[in-house]
Formats: C-alpha cells, sequence, structure tokens
C-alpha cells in the first residue's frame, strides 16, 4: 500500500519556502548592497536602493508579503489535493526560483542570498513533484504561468515593501 504523500508535499511547500526565505531575511540585506552596485544604469531602481541596497524592513516586508502568497498556494495546494493549478504552478515557480539563485551566484561570481538553501528549494520541489505524479495527480503545470507567477510573487513582495517602508531602516 503507498502512503498518501500529497499532504506532505502541499503543507510542505510552504515549510521549504520558510526555511529559504530565513536564509533571505539573514543575507540579502548584506548581499544586496553587493549586486546593485553591479546593475547597469538601464534598470530603474529607486536611489536609496542603488546606494545602500535593501533594508532589512524593505526585505523583511518583501518576504511576509511573498509568504502569505505561498501559504495561499500551499493551502489551496492542501485542500484540493495537489489538483490547484495555482499550487502546481507556484510549486514550479518556487523550483525555477531556486536555479534563478544559482544563476545569479554564476554571472556574480560570488555566493549570494539564497544560494546556500538552493538545495532544500530544488530537492523539495522536485520530490513533491513527484509525490504529485505518483498519486495520479493530473498535471496542470505551465512553464508560462509559473514564470509570470514567480515574477509577479517577486514584483508584489518589492513593490510591497517600498510602499510600505520606503527602503527606510
Amino acid at each position: 500500500m503507498k502512503r498518501n504523500r500529497i499532504p506532505l508535499a502541499t503543507a510542505g511547500l510552504f515549510v521549504a519556502w520558510l526555511t529559504h526565505d530565513l536564509e533571505g531575511l539573514a543575507t540579502m540585506t548584506d548581499t544586496s548592497h553587493t549586486l546593485v552596485q553591479q546593475l547597469p544604469d538601464s534598470i530603474a531602481a529607486p536611489a536609496s536602493i542603488r546606494e545602500h541596497g535593501l533594508t532589512t524592513r524593505h526585505v523583511a516586508t518583501g518576504i511576509a508579503t511573498i509568504g502569505l502568497i505561498i501559504a495561499a498556494a500551499a493551502v489551496r495546494g492542501y485542500r484540493t489535493q495537489g489538483r490547484s493549478a495555482l499550487y502546481q504552478n507556484t510549486l514550479l515557480a518556487f523550483g525555477l526560483h531556486g536555479l534563478g539563485h544559482l544563476a545569479v551566484s554564476v554571472l556574480t561570481r560570488g555566493c549570494t542570498s539564497g544560494v546556500a538553501t538552493v538545495p532544500v528549494v530544488v530537492l523539495f520541489w522536485l520530490w513533491a513533484t513527484r509525490a504529485l505524479e505518483e498519486a495520479g495527480v493530473p498535471n496542470r503545470r505551465s512553464l508560462l504561468a509559473a514564470i509570470a507567477l514567480l515574477a509577479g510573487f517577486l514584483a508584489a513582495g518589492h513593490v510591497t515593501a517600498y510602499v510600505l517602508t520606503g527602503n527606510q531602516p
């Protein structure tokens, strides 16, 4: 008899995200200062961010905002036994964003925020995806939808954080 891994695959999305973003909370402020110095002038960024990077308040507010979205997707996945397109595409977006952390570290030739817990992100993503497939859950994932969700989540987090904190300490 196979064990039902769907509850862990759905609720686990929030736990994996939290593990990953606790690292981000601890490291993103310092890393962002270095990264914004490397941005081309053609990329628009508020002067306070260009000069100092992201403040701890900005990072914490953005993480909390995205956390609410991830929690909603995990709950939706749990309630639908993994069948929710929102859950499945958020799971895919989570895995892709882990690969993005690796890409930033390669491009900057250094250790950047989030890269230390990327193995947690990628392993959970692969495990949860396999759990869904083995349980016979219909695949409702779309690469384009996942990329759109990822971009939307990041924008929502940063815009909300900037509006609420003005990137002030």
